[in-house]
């Protein structure tokens, strides 16, 4: 747990109390519950604190496991409470005593034995970087981490950002051994496979040469940045950690890296909520955006930090998936107003999610990175 004991106690008070979140809550919108937003899970924290309830009571378990952690109602809260961590200790006790879903030690059997969350054996890094173009450097300028989506389901993202570093000269290295970060097991309350992975990739990258690490998924960025130190696997001193968006964007700013093809379709974009809303990479995706597609480039009217999830957070999509499911069309459908043809995110997982919602739509996901590959 993140939170000391007064500081948890005082935000199951102040949400217990407050419905001032309601409205933005996922996941009531689409249960239509109370229970299922914020004030909601915060009353049933405070029943089981004051003993009302016991953690087997019926409904405990659904209802701390079915929200997005995906920190929109911290971000609409005038008094900045993290109702997120709260839920996410929710778990951690009930993984503890057994009683989480089913689908959380399935992941935790996955990740030990494959290194992610699908169960999907790996091939070595080695292959990616051959498919994408260019050879590991002896002086690398760089580390990429791919992260579990990159690696397993959106192969297209990595080869793409390794096609740009060809393509621009830039030696890198790639992490010999990368696994999963942890976040997904963080989020799911695990916090012992989350701080087993976390120790796992704190090893692998005391041994990298490069000092800046690029992180292609926005959810391994904000575990690396905020997270392995709290779980005991402080990163190697002096090596900055930054997302690919973040990267490119000071490549564009520097004229390292130039765009020769402008976008013909209207683009939208997605802000990944680890991004938006934990990290504050906001601007360089836009900057990006903005270079590639010009006015082409349309924002939805719910971006930036107020961006509603794509459905793939807080690990909802293992869970309780006909939720995940429903989020993910509301989000294509708040991009689909936007009279958008591709809809770009800078997340793997994001793009992940939103493939699956996409039947009978006339919307492309493409990833930030892919986009700029083919623009160079």
């Amino acid at each position: 747990m993140f939170f000391t004991e007064a500081e948890r106690l005082e935000t199951i008070r102040a949400c217990r109390d407050c419905p001032m979140c309601h409205m933005i809550d996922t996941v009531a919108l689409i249960t239509g519950r109370e229970s299922n937003t914020p004030r909601g899970r915060a009353m049933i924290l405070w029943g089981l604190e004051k003993g009302l309830l016991s953690w087997e009571s019926e409904g405990v378990t659904p209802i701390l496991y079915r929200a997005f952690l995906d920190g929109l109602a911290q971000e609409w809260c005038e008094g900045n409470y993290d109702n997120d961590e709260l839920v996410i200790d929710g778990r951690r006790i009930l993984v503890e005593k057994g009683l989480a879903p089913g689908a959380v030690a399935d992941i935790a059997a996955r990740i030990q034995s494959t290194g992610n969350p699908y169960g999907i054996q790996e091939q070595d890094g080695s292959a990616l970087v051959k498919r994408g173009g260019g050879k590991i450097s002896l002086t690398p300028e760089i580390a990429v981490f791919f992260g579990s989506a990159a690696r397993i389901q959106r192969q297209q993202v990595a080869e793409s950002f390794l096609e740009i570093l060809q393509t621009l000269k830039i030696p890198f290295e790639i992490l010999e051994g990368e696994t999963d970060s942890g976040f997904l097991s963080y989020q799911l309350g695990d916090f012992k496979t989350a701080g087993d992975q976390a120790r796992k990739m704190a090893a692998i990258l005391i041994k990298s040469r490069a000092k800046k690490l690029v992180v292609l998924g926005a959810s391994d960025f904000r575990m690396l940045n905020m997270r392995y130190g709290r779980l005991g696997a402080a990163l190697p001193e002096g090596l900055q950690v930054v997302h690919v968006t973040e990267f490119l964007s000071q490549l564009l700013d520097e004229k390292k890296m130039v765009i020769r093809k402008k976008a013909k379709s209207p683009m939208t974009y997605h802000d990944p909520c680890s991004l938006a809303r934990f990290t504050y990479v906001v601007d360089p995706p836009r900057k990006l955006l903005k270079a590639l597609a010009g006015e082409k480039f349309v924002e939805m009217e719910w971006s930036g930090k107020k961006a509603h999830t794509c459905g793939a957070c807080g690990g909802v999509p293992f869970t309780y998936p006909e939720i995940s499911e429903k989020a993910v069309a509301i989000r294509i459908e708040q991009a689909m107003r936007t009279g958008a043809k591709i809809l770009v995110s800078a997340d793997p997982g994001c793009e992940i999610s939103f493939l699956k919602g996409l039947a009978g739509k006339n919307l492309e996901v493409k990833n930030l990175v892919e986009l700029l590959a083919e623009a160079l």
